[in-house]
This record gives structure tokens, sequence and C-alpha cells, in this order.
């Protein structure tokens, strides 16, 4: 955000209601995953005998469904017919859970979800359906640990990676231990669109649980105030940063938040520097995990900004969001010394590994960074309007990084 600066289980049960689909529940399973009942011969099917009728159509099983603990097998079969749920086992096939079609000939049959790959059918008046696979894949994966972040990231190599810095912004005010307001009338760093960085209840504030940073337009001139010579405006803004607080090298960042629907609006949370050692921007570089602009309010940019292939200062891609002005959502980076990996609500948005000009790789992106969240006022094609409102308010609901 080259615009914005900051500082250096049992038992069968059966329902049955008229005119309703039966219900088979079977609580819990055996080592192979399924309670499974003695094998029943059955009339039409190879190698058994039946005292079942073999007259009338076969039974219809669909494709089962399955909500990661249980898989429910429906399909249909003649009215108030018995009807048996089997899975090959073993070379034959073995019955697993029994009941009846309904009125209209629906049945359902809930069973809990296999361990391993298996292939089920229906047998019904002597008939055998099709047959349906259920895969391992429908099972639930473990529960992550969790920390102070809250569930553990998980790396490629089975292990889980830590927290190392949160805020839920849960208290009513700014935690000065985590993070330091960006002042002109301190630093003397203003935006390049004359906003002077303000820090005051109207620009920083935290309440319901999040933290909400606005820049403001007022209706007049007033004076901006700076350490290095003060300037008239009529531009407030609002920035926010871990610089001397907190900085880490490599990790997961991410956030959870809203931006301002208002045109003319700019904001992002982006990680920069904490001493430029490769010189002043972009050389010692700069990651933005997302970036947001009021005249394209559906989509949000995550770049890297480096000097680096044909001579380039950033590189980036454009990332639908839909809802990035009507909800809280989380944007992340997961950076390694060879590539940043970029995820909006955990869908993947963008990669890159950056080869720099000035310095050897990974330079310029070995150093320590800190995080900034910024809301200023666009300039270009993403400036005010006319029409503009005259506030714009980015809202955070949290901020965690992992290492």
């Amino acid at each position: 955000m080259q615009s914005v600066e900051a500082p250096p289980t049992g038992r069968h049960r059966l329902r049955f209601r008229r005119g309703h689909t039966a219900v088979v529940t079977v609580v819990a399973a055996l080592a192979v995953g399924l309670l499974a009942l003695p094998a029943t011969p059955v009339a039409g099917v190879p190698g058994a005998a039946s005292a079942e009728s073999s007259s009338g159509a076969g039974p219809v099983l669909k494709r089962p469904s399955h909500d990661g603990t249980s898989v429910t097998f429906r399909g249909r079969a003649r009215p108030r017919t018995a009807v048996r749920l089997q899975v090959r086992a073993t070379g034959r096939w073995t019955t697993v859970a029994a009941g009846r079609s309904s009125a209209s000939g629906r049945f359902s049959i809930t069973l809990p979800a296999p361990r391993r790959s298996r292939v089920f059918r229906a047998v019904a008046s002597g008939r055998a359906s099709q047959t349906r696979r259920v895969r391992r894949a429908s099972l639930p994966t473990p529960s992550a640990p969790a920390d102070a972040c809250g569930p553990r990231p998980q790396r490629a190599d089975g292990s889980y990676l830590s927290c190392s810095f949160h805020d839920d912004f849960d208290g009513t005010t700014l935690d000065r231990t985590h993070w330091t307001a960006q002042d002109t009338s301190q630093t003397g760093v203003f935006t390049g669109q004359g906003g002077c960085y303000r820090d005051n209840p109207r620009t920083i504030r935290v309440e319901d649980g999040a933290l909400h940073l606005t820049a403001t337009i007022h209706p007049r001139m007033f004076l901006c105030h700076s350490s290095l010579a003060s300037f008239p405006t009529r531009s407030e803004v609002a920035t926010v940063t871990t610089a001397s607080r907190f900085t880490q090298t490599y990790g997961r960042f991410s956030a959870r938040m809203r931006f301002s629907a208002a045109t003319g609006g700019h904001a992002a949370f982006w990680l920069s520097p904490e001493e430029h050692a490769y010189g002043k921007w972009p050389l010692s570089g700069e990651i933005d995990v997302a970036e947001w602009f009021g005249n394209d309010p559906t989509h949000v940019y995550p770049s890297v900004h480096y000097v680096g292939e044909g001579r380039q200062e950033s590189t980036g891609r454009d990332c639908p969001e839909p809802g990035a002005t009507t909800g809280f959502h989380t944007y992340t980076v997961e950076w390694t010394p060879s590539v940043m990996s970029f995820f909006y609500d955990d869908r993947f948005c963008w990669s890159h590994s950056w080869t720099p000009t000035n310095v050897r790789a990974p330079a310029p992106f070995d150093r320590p960074f800190n995080l900034v969240l910024a809301q200023i006022w666009g300039s270009g094609w993403a400036a005010r309007r006319l029409s503009s409102p005259t506030t714009s308010t980015l809202d955070v609901d949290w901020v965690r990084v992992w290492q």
C-alpha cells in the first residue's frame, strides 16, 4: 500500500410413521466401521435362497448423502415392503440394517460413516438395487489443537503452527502494548493525498468487539500539525501499526475485516519492514495482504512490492470478494523464505515467488516485518467523487499471527 506510510457408537432404532419415510438409525459401528447383522439370503441374488417373493420391480437406491459422521441411504421400493441395506464384505453381502418402505414406497436408512471405502446395496422383494460406494473421504478429520489464536493451522509435514500474536479487540480502547497509532503531529508523515494522520476517538476507536478506523472529510479546512511543516487540509485519516511492539519474519498472518462501502475510501492490512535494511521503499519490500478501494468494492487485492523482475516495483492479483463490504471476511498470507501464498476465507487467491534485482532472494523478505491496518482516502481512479460519503470506516474483528 504505497500511499500509506508507517513508522520505522449400540442398538437399532426404527421409527415408522404412516405416509412418511421409514427411518433407521444405527448408533454404533464395529471395527470395520458398521454394525453387522447376520447375513440374510435373498431370492434373486446369486448364491442365496429366500422365503421372500421375487415378484415386482427391484428397489432403487439413490446416491448416499453424508454429513461427515453418518451416511443416509434413500430410495424407493414397493409400498410397505421390508428393505435390507447390505454391505459387501469378505466376498459376500451382509445385511447391516433393515427397515420398511412407506405407503408411497420411499425408504431412508442412516448408518455411521464407514472407516474405509465400502460398497452397499438395498434388497427388497427378493431383488437387489444397483450398488453405491461410500468412500472414506466422507469421514471427518480430527480436530486441530488450539491455542490463544484458536485452532492451530497445520503445516505440510503434519506439525502445527503456534500463535505468536493476537488481538480480538474485546476492550474499550486500543491496546497500546500491541499497537502504535500514526500521528502526523508526532512523525511528520502524511498521505500523498494530503491526509492528516490523527490519533483521536473519531479516527481510532474500539467498541462492540472490533477496532474501527475511520477516515473523514471535514466540512472546513483545519491545520494538520506536523513535526516538519504544518499544512491545511480537510482530510483526516487513520493507521495503526505494531512497529516497535511486534515484528516477525515468515509465518501466517490473518485479519478478519469488513471494508466500508464508501466510494473513494482506501483501506488495507499489510506488512512493513521494521527496518529499511535494503533502502527506501520499495527496496526493502512490502507485503499487502488485502488492499481495498471503494470505487471497486467487490474486489480485494494482494500484492508484493520490491524491486524485481523487469524493474517492477510491485506485482499482485485482483481477487473477487463480493461481500467485502457487507460482512466480515478473513484475509491471510502464508509467508515462507521462498513463496508468499494469499488466501481469502481460506480460499486460495494468489502466490508469488520473488526475484529481486537489487538483492539476492530471500531478501528483501528475510527481515522482521510489522503489521499495519489503515483507512485513508484513495487517489487517481480510486479518488473520492462529489457524491462520495464524507466518512469511510474499516472494521477489524481480530488479527492473528502464527509461526
